[in-house]
């Protein structure tokens, strides 16, 4: 891949880079230079377009994202210094990014592909617990929930709680052992649904290095797969995430890198999310070389990204990249509602507008219940992202607009309450990976309602 001849001078640049205590840098870089670019890019949150369709202010985020990446980089807390880079790298990194990739293998590989906003052409659509914590015993059920939908291309797994009966221990080789562990009920997952070749994502199960790496060595996790490496809250690495870059280079393996800035900390409101996430995903190339670039902003109190402040920074930020790069952007939907609430089905439904709308490469689905809630997760709750997100490739962007604010008058009075919904086994009959009848009648009477509000969810075909 053309972009990763980087790697080297990234490690050194994380070793000779400028130093700079932690502290200071959130406090009197990070805070500071968000702040004075909201000002200077004149970029104010407007209640009244939660899908913003203002090409403009899209262009000026995007303005703003970079000077901030060019004037602080990202921090190596194992190091303290800061690895910068000048506007001209950066510009010349967004010329060599990916703009393609094929995840997956045979007939079940799928191709992702940088869009635009608007744009009509396909997205992925990832689905799963996205490390949720389950037991063991119930990985490949609830993987299977996932599995059983058509319209699900890649598949990102639960947590472990225990591994062989026992707690996982980061840092330890209980974190090796509990790598593999997830590898072969991942893999036996995919088998039993007849769809051996479907991209994973992985290590879900990697609080360190240790089992970042394990994992997609060799017999684990494949090249093929879609890998994953975090970023800090707020522009931050270390060498544990740059061990997991590194082995992924090394391989050939596909990459999604992830930063999601916190709403009211370092960053500031709505304007400074927006502008964290173009600063985000332009540092993430340069560092971390990837091909996808992911984003799911926090709300501090509800533990949700559907917020309307949280829609618009997000939708924002995801243009500025999709209008003036050929990054391939990825989104994760986190609703505050969980497993059997209707509040759920309605946040999944409006961020998944919002996401496709603004140009999206991949769709992913559900950080239901906040994400951290024990076994709240199953297969309807991606379902409803991926029927309202082929239903709306091509849609303009007012129209997205409409639509999601009616749904959040809907939910939004609901997310301050933190509806968890019900476990999996609650919702779905586990032994035939089937949901039970109330949990698919609350989803048939919300996708009757989208069908009435314009979504042609009756004459979908993937």
């Amino acid at each position: 891949m053309k972009q990763r001849y980087r790697l080297v001078e990234v490690l050194h640049r994380a070793e000779t880079g400028p130093v700079i205590d932690e502290a200071d840098f959130e406090r009197h870089l990070v805070a500071p230079t968000i702040k004075r670019l909201v000002e200077e890019y004149d970029i104010k949150f407007d209640e009244s377009a939660i899908v913003p369709s203002d090409n403009e202010l899209a262009d000026r985020v995007f303005q703003a994202g970079l000077d901030f990446a060019a004037e602080v980089g990202l921090l190596c807390q194992s190091t303290s210094r800061r690895i910068t880079w000048t506007r001209g790298e950066l510009e010349e990194g967004l010329r060599t990014c990916a703009s393609e990739v094929t995840m997956g293998l045979g007939v079940d590989a799928v191709v992702a592909r940088a869009r635009v906003p608007e744009d009509s052409t396909y997205v992925v659509i990832a689905g799963g617990p996205y490390g949720i914590p389950f037991p063991e015993e119930m990985f490949v059920p609830v993987s299977l929930s996932y599995l059983k939908l058509g319209a699900i291309d890649v598949i990102d797994n639960a947590s472990l709680e225990t591994v062989y009966g026992h707690p996982v221990k980061a840092g330890t080789a209980w974190e090796v052992v509990g790598a593999w562990r997830e590898v072969d009920l991942a893999m036996q997952a995919i088998k039993t649904a007849g769809r051996p070749g479907m991209p994973l994502a992985a290590v879900e199960l990697s609080p360190t290095a240790l089992g970042g790496i394990a994992g997609v060595s060799w017999g684990g996790y494949r090249p093929s797969d879609r890998h994953h490496v975090a970023t800090v809250s707020e522009f931050k690495t270390n060498y544990d995430l740059l061990s997991i870059v590194s082995h992924i280079t090394r391989i050939g393996g596909v990459l999604e890198c992830y930063y999601n800035p916190i709403y009211g900390g370092y960053v500031g409101g709505a304007e400074g999310v927006a502008v964290a996430i173009a600063a985000g995903m332009i540092l993430l190339n340069q560092v971390d070389m990837g091909h996808l670039y992911s984003t799911r902003p926090n709300h501090p109190f509800y533990g949700c990204d559907t917020t309307p402040e949280l829609l618009w920074a997000t939708s924002l930020g995801i243009q500025s990249l999709t209008r003036n790069t050929d990054l391939m952007i990825s989104s994760l939907a986190g609703p505050a509602g969980g497993p059997g609430t209707k509040t759920m089905l309605y946040e999944n439904a409006a961020f998944s507008m919002m996401a496709i709308t603004s140009g999206v490469s991949e769709l992913a689905s559900s950080h239901s219940a906040g994400g951290g809630v024990p076994r709240h997760g199953s297969g309807l709750d991606s379902k409803i992202c991926a029927e309202v997100a082929h239903a709306v490739r091509g849609m303009s962007r007012e129209q997205a607009n409409e639509l999601v604010s009616q749904l959040v008058a809907i939910y939004e009075p609901d997310i301050k309450t933190k509806p968890i919904g019900k476990p999996f086994e609650e919702v779905y009959d586990v032994d035939n990976i089937e949901p039970t009848p109330e949990w698919q009648g609350m989803y048939d009477e919300v996708r009757d309602e989208l069908i009435k509000m314009g979504l042609p969810l009756d004459r979908l075909a993937y």
